[in-house]
């Protein structure tokens, strides 16, 4: 039985938890405004590059600081070149898509993510999922379905690069838990970061376009990897301090930062069909995290 001052102690460091989780989404959100903007006015793979670049800048002194080496063996695992491949593809589709769609219309399609990790865990880990989480899912697509409209008036293809991101970062998330223990995330992070570098460089290969921009915009990358640092640092801090099971509904937080953001700095003006859309992908997610959390309780 937990003590009245261990209960007390536990719900602190929930409530603190809580407070970095919605710290984060909100500093991630922040990130997506200020890449948007840049990609106005620099081309989506120099910008890209620049932003992974630094990441992996930020990550390579976060592993110095911790004596992590930078390269060991076990980088070669199947998984983590998986996981790798699959942050590339999910990065270059979200900010490639970031120049083309509202903010508020990438960051709801988004939220689809958790979705697909439990529709991924169940078909490649073996993971128990009730029929109820199942049905989540489904409903889940129809609510991207609804924001994404095919075959109606507003359908904007390019929103399904959205889809393509959001698929890559489930498939990164279902890799990462069956990547070795052993293998720290610092290391992870910085050769993600490294993998989306060699991506935009190939991909620039292919669609050659390098311009100078002027210094509001550079200001504007360098807050974004400040941002995203931030981000990882507040996020890795809430999953560590309190229960996951009390944290993690709080991601969908990003949601409504990127509204905000979207509606007072951007000019947005987010449809029916997207916010009714974005609410069912939401209301799932949450219905599906507490079926999980359940589960869990009763073994």
């Amino acid at each position: 039985m937990t003590s009245p001052s261990e209960f007390q102690t536990q719900s602190g460091d929930n409530l603190r938890a809580t407070g970095f989780m919605v710290g984060a989404m909100a500093l991630f959100a922040s990130e997506d405004f200020f890449v948007k903007r840049v990609t106005a006015d620099m081309p989506v793979l120099q910008a890209l590059i620049v932003l992974a670049i630094g990441g992996a800048v930020v990550f390579a002194v976060l592993c110095v600081r911790r004596n992590i080496p930078f390269v060991s063996a076990e980088l070669r695992h199947p998984l983590v070149v998986g996981r790798n491949l699959s942050e590339a593809i999910a990065t270059v589709a979200f900010v490639t898509a970031l120049s083309l769609v509202p903010l508020s219309l990438a960051s709801a399609i988004l939220q689809l993510t958790p979705l697909l990790v439990t529709a991924g865990a169940a078909i490649w880990l073996g993971e128990t999922v009730g029929w109820r989480r199942w049905t989540a899912v489904v409903v889940g697509l129809v609510g991207v379905f609804i924001i994404l409209r095919p075959g109606f008036e507003g359908f904007r293809p390019s929103a399904l690069l959205v889809l393509i991101a959001a698929v890559g970062l489930a498939t990164r998330d279902v890799m990462s838990r069956r990547i070795p223990k052993r293998i720290h995330s610092l290391q992870l992070s910085l050769w993600a970061y490294a993998a989306v570098t060699i991506a935009a460089g190939i991909c620039m290969i292919f669609v050659p376009t390098v311009e100078s921009a002027p210094f509001p915009v550079w200001r504007d990358l360098g807050a974004a990897i400040a941002l995203g640092a931030a981000a990882y640092i507040c996020l890795t801090t809430a999953t560590r301090m309190g229960d996951v099971s009390a944290v993690i509904p709080f991601r969908y937080t990003r949601l409504l930062f990127a509204l905000i953001l979207g509606i007072v700095f951007l000019g947005e003006r987010p449809d029916a069909a997207t916010l009714v859309g974005a609410a069912i992908v939401v209301g799932s997610g949450l219905y599906a995290l507490m079926r999980e959390r359940k589960r869990r309780s009763e073994r």
